[in-house]
């Protein structure tokens, strides 16, 4: 079954009205959308959208009509896509700056005897003149070779 012409013409209307008025920022309520903005001068400028809308007039023209009376606010902010990509690049590259750094530092303050061991190397004594890593490990084996330890 065929609707009417003006029916589909009415849908796709409010179809238009309801996309713009989610999509463009209140003049009237800083920082909300159209739809979401209380004032009865957002119902008013909803029923002018939907009168342009009805009269055949497209999403661009409606759009060029609002910023001639209310200024490219309007529209909102819409970065340049260049910019999330730097945004994203530049975290990504801090955060692996972060993470290399960060193990650096972590590698640096093991004690001697802990990053020999972990090395294969031979183990180096503890600057104080202590048992070495190597030497505390045979000594509580033995520890643990007497019973009463």
């Amino acid at each position: 079954m065929f609707e009417p012409a003006n029916k589909t013409a009415d849908r796709e209307a409010e179809q238009l009205l309801s996309t713009l008025s989610t999509d463009l920022m209140s003049p009237f309520c800083p920082g909300r959308t159209i739809a979401s903005c209380p004032s009865s001068q957002a119902r008013k400028l909803e029923e002018r959208i939907l009168a342009e809308a009805k009269s055949g007039k497209t999403r661009e023209q409606i759009e060029q009509s609002l910023v001639a009376d209310y200024g490219r606010d309007i529209i909102g902010y819409r970065p340049p896509p260049s910019l999330m990509i730097t945004t994203v690049v530049g975290g990504t590259l801090a955060l692996s700056l972060i993470i290399v750094l960060g193990r650096r530092w972590v590698r640096r303050a093991k004690p001697d005897g802990l990053a020999a061991a972990g090395t294969g190397a031979a183990p180096v004594p503890s600057p104080a003149g202590g048992p070495s890593l190597a030497e505390r490990d045979a000594l509580e084996d033995a520890l643990d070779d007497e019973e009463g330890f």
